[in-house]
């Protein structure tokens, strides 16, 4: 009789099973691994626009607008990048008192928001889930999907203008 070449059934299920046993191990670790990195870059994003907004805004007001008020500024148009990629958002300067103007954070992509945080004291870390939170259709629709709304939801009681960044006070 001749010797055949080949793996057994018993063979082949005993590799499977061992490759289906490491898979379950290795499968949350990776994908723990890629949601810390798309924390990350959100965070990394957020900062980079806030530093962007307050240049902006020193600019504008050393030129166009008074200086003292509530400005909005929208990450897609006023800030002169080609592409914001999927984030949205606005970044709120409340300059009614000119000498400490606080920047407040309206950012959000696909996968995380960041909403009305004070970046005055620095940005979040990456494993904050109370300022960093997992995206809310809902929660964008209703309180931050336009300019006037995220202003309001910023301001709220309080009776100040919201102007866009030539100093043109927005309306719904």
């Amino acid at each position: 009789m001749k010797k055949k070449n080949g793996f057994t059934l018993v063979e082949l299920l005993a590799v499977i099973v061992v490759l289906a046993i490491i898979m379950i191990i290795a499968i949350p670790s990776v994908l723990n691994v890629m949601n810390n990195a798309r924390r990350e870059t959100f965070v990394l994003y957020v900062e980079d626009t806030v530093k962007n907004v307050i240049t902006q805004y020193v600019s504008d007001a050393a030129s166009s607008i008074q200086g003292a008020g509530v400005y909005v500024y929208n990450i897609t148009t006023d800030l002169g990048k080609l592409t914001t990629g999927n984030y949205k958002g606005y970044v709120i300067v409340d300059a009614v008192n000119v000498d400490d103007p606080k920047y407040n954070v309206f950012i959000w992509d696909n996968n995380y928001m960041i909403v009305n945080y004070q970046a005055n004291n620095g940005f979040p870390d990456a494993s904050d889930t109370v300022n960093i939170q997992p995206y809310n259709a809902n929660t964008e629709a209703e309180k931050f999907s336009n300019a006037v709304k995220a202003c309001k939801s910023y301001l709220g009681s309080r009776d100040d203008a919201c102007m866009n960044r030539q100093g043109f006070i927005l309306t719904d």
